[in-house]
């Protein structure tokens, strides 16, 4: 049961790591193409939606 967990809580762990770093590409984007008017301003709301998520 307890290795089930582990592996589960893994898997949920690199899924949501995968979705951070597209996101994160996402903005680097975003700031490259001009479509956001402060690179801070995205990484700030980056930060803000990921700091605190519980998975």
């Amino acid at each position: 049961m307890e290795v089930t967990v582990k592996k589960i809580y893994a898997e949920t762990l690199e899924r949501h790591q995968i979705g951070v770093r597209q996101s994160v590409k996402d903005g680097l984007r975003y700031a490259r193409e001009g479509k956001t008017k402060d690179f801070n301003a995205v990484c700030d709301r980056l930060e803000k939606k990921y700091t605190n998520v519980k998975v």
